[in-house]
């Protein structure tokens, strides 16, 4: 039975994943800790998030441009890393609500159409990328900062989540390459792994299927709301 809960979260979890580019840790993590120590779901969830990346990335591989992003993408990977070396040096409590406010903020502006116009200019990329990144390592909320980036630049449906979706995969692969190095990964974790990475599958090929269906006003007006709620989690998540 606990099984079959840990597969119903993830499947539900990775259908948002799947419709947005984005979104799944805002379920998946609050329920599934509360079957699983954060410190087997961490690890196992890097493993998850690679998964959907790559068949999402698959489904989605006539859209990928990663030679317009490249700034975007190394940053991120890199900033990554920086969030996760300096976790315990720096006061996590205070930079999760700055950003979480900021994130607020800024989707709140864009849905009443007060935004800027990014270009997609390489110190643009590479802002986005470091915060998305950086805040990624430190706090697992690395989706909001490229979102808005995303969404400044006013990149289509299919071409947003084939971003958002590369992005993600190299995030992903960062994270379980550092957490095998660790050897945070034990044979005893397969049964609710496969649970897992069934949710996960099941879960981006429904996500994507309704996503097609979407218009782009209500895709971009989506995307925001899922933006806004991981701001009031994260900010209500750091006192």
């Amino acid at each position: 039975m606990e099984y079959l809960i840990i597969l119903m979260i993830m499947f539900v979890a990775a259908c948002l994943q799947g419709i947005s580019g984005f979104g799944s840790g805002l379920i998946a993590v609050p329920l599934l800790v509360l079957w699983l120590p954060l410190s087997t779901l961490t690890p196992l969830l890097s493993v998850v998030n690679l998964a959907m990346a790559l068949y999402l990335g698959w489904l989605l591989r006539h859209a990928i441009a990663w030679r317009q992003w490249p700034w975007l993408l190394g940053c991120g990977v890199l900033g990554s890393l920086a969030g996760q070396y300096l976790l315990a040096a720096i006061n996590l409590q205070l930079l999760q609500q700055i950003m979480a406010g900021g994130v607020i903020l800024v989707a709140l502006l864009f849905w009443f159409n007060l935004r800027w116009q990014s270009n997609g200019a390489a110190w643009q990329q590479i802002l986005a990328g470091t915060i998305g990144g950086f805040s990624n390592g430190a706090l697992t909320l690395g989706g909001p900062p490229v979102v808005l980036f995303l969404t400044s630049y006013g990149l289509a449906r299919v071409s947003f989540r084939a971003t958002l979706t590369l992005f993600f995969l190299l995030l992903a692969l960062t994270n379980v390459i550092g957490f095998s190095w660790q050897q945070r990964y034990q044979l005893e974790q397969w049964p609710i792994l496969f649970c897992l990475l069934a949710g996960a599958v099941s879960g981006s090929w429904l996500g994507h299927r309704i996503s097609s269906r979407l218009s782009e006003s209500l895709f971009r007006k989506l995307s925001l709301v899922i933006v806004m709620i991981a701001g009031v989690v994260a900010f209500w998540g750091a006192f």
